[in-house]
């Protein structure tokens, strides 16, 4: 933890609530990075997280960009 000073570390639960993350979006994020109940990250880790599951394709498949 050189990078992550523990004072910043909040439990995903209590940064669920300061974000105002919907009960479907906090399970798919706990899902999606392998995360139990308790996991304390900073609050970039879990905006990062709900960010990119929020902008995932729904079949799993891999974004294609389109030409233009």
């Amino acid at each position: 933890m050189s990078e992550r000073n523990t004072a910043s570390l909040k439990t995903i639960e209590e940064l669920k609530e300061e974000h105002s993350v919907p009960d479907a979006v906090f399970e798919g994020v706990k899902a999606s990075m392998n995360w139990k109940a308790g996991r304390q990250v900073t609050g970039e880790e879990f905006s990062a997280a709900c960010d990119e599951f929020r902008n995932a394709p729904i079949n799993g498949r891999e974004r294609k960009e389109a030409k233009g």
